[in-house]
């Protein structure tokens, strides 16, 4: 995998999902590898676990990144260094303070301001990655709906500054194009110890994590050094988490 420009990119009017529209269209778009996907609007877009992302038209950002990526290239890393990615943008960009939340949630006074979802498609020793990122850009207080306005936030909201889509998605696929070659690289000291510093904000509080449907109350811890979210429950040893929901901001 080697980003010489960055990606090739597709911009939609509308569409289902990015990410449907990439897998739909896999065996054609693959020869423009590596390649962005955006839209002004999702009809359908989807989080994690298969819960809705608000797309309201042509106020946010909505893409999908998709690339080969090698089994040895940090693949453990690949949402990890997506999130570092869009709050290492975003902060340039409007200069800003943003937060982490493991493993790529990205936070700015308390209300998420954008979500990563990464999904990986293992076909005949081939890996394509497909990266997702939402990120709420122009939305005002009542542009969400009412079960979101208290736990969204926008760019907009934060600065009070309406920014230009175009630019940021610009924006957004450089950033994700220098942090991928790092990882390539073997830079994933470097990956962590920014995402580190994005989730110091959150050491020592106390959260609730969702493991395979079990819940559980403990002080996060920070991360490994493998990306692993350590969490210290109760009366026991600190634990590492490869997989899971946060469900606390």
């Amino acid at each position: 995998m080697i980003f010489p420009d960055g990606f090739n990119k597709i911009h939609l009017a509308a569409c289902e999902s990015t990410s449907d529209y990439v897998r739909q269209n896999l065996s054609r778009l693959e020869a423009d590898f590596p390649l962005m996907v955006s839209a002004g609007t999702q009809l359908s877009g989807h989080g994690r676990d298969g819960r809705g992302w608000f797309s309201a038209p042509d106020l946010g950002i909505y893409a999908t990144f998709a690339f080969h990526l090698g089994a040895g290239s940090g693949l453990p890393l690949l949402a990890i260094t997506s999130g570092v990615a869009v709050a290492g943008m975003l902060a340039s960009w409007t200069k800003r303070e943003f937060a982490l939340k493991w493993p790529n949630d990205v936070l700015a006074d308390g209300k998420k301001i954008a979500g990563i979802i990464c999904e990986n498609i293992v076909r005949a020793e081939k890996i394509t990655c497909l990266v997702g990122i939402g990120i709420n850009v122009n939305q005002q207080a009542g542009d969400f709906p009412p079960d979101l306005q208290e736990r969204a936030g926008s760019l907009k909201t934060l600065t009070g500054v309406t920014w230009p889509l175009a630019e940021g998605r610009l924006r957004l696929a450089a950033a994700l194009a220098a942090r991928l070659k790092n990882l390539e690289n073997g830079k994933s000291a470097v990956i962590l110890r920014q995402a580190r510093r994005l989730s110091r904000s959150y050491l020592r509080r106390q959260i609730s994590f969702n493991y395979q449907g079990q819940i559980l109350r403990g002080e996060f811890c920070g991360l490994a050094a493998d990306g692993a979210l350590l969490l210290k429950v109760a009366g026991q040893e600190t634990k590492f988490f490869y997989s899971g929901e946060w469900l606390e901001r």
